[in-house]
């Protein structure tokens, strides 16, 4: 039969090294087999990878559907709903300075003499 398999010569004094290798591949292929069942069994999938993006899209307004809207659907969506409009909350928010401009540094001055 053609299919059966013919012996692999090889190298009598490379012999013994070969099947040392051999059983060191199949400990290792073992104990990562175990380890890769033990993490499987531990860990639960997250619902989400990144805690940033997810806190993100959960701001974002959603359509109909649960779908993010388009640029053109938010200029109509924040007409409608101008308290929520994040261009206006950040121009609101931002504090007033005088002419010299020193209301808004918060940093403190000092004085290096001796």
């Amino acid at each position: 039969a053609p299919s059966a398999q013919r012996p692999t010569f090889v190298n009598a004094k490379q012999y013994k090294r070969i099947l040392k290798r051999r059983e060191a591949r199949a400990k290792l292929e073992a104990y990562y087999r175990k380890k890769q069942a033990i993490a499987k069994d531990a860990q639960q999938k997250k619902p989400y990878m990144h805690e940033s993006r997810h806190r993100h899209a959960c701001k974002r307004p959603r359509g109909p559907g649960g779908r993010f809207l388009t640029k053109a659907e938010l200029v109509d969506y924040y007409k409608q709903h101008p308290d929520e409009d994040p261009a206006r909350q950040r121009s609101n928010s931002s504090s007033p300075t005088s002419s010299n401009g020193e209301e808004g540094n918060k940093r403190a001055r000092v004085d290096l003499e001796d």
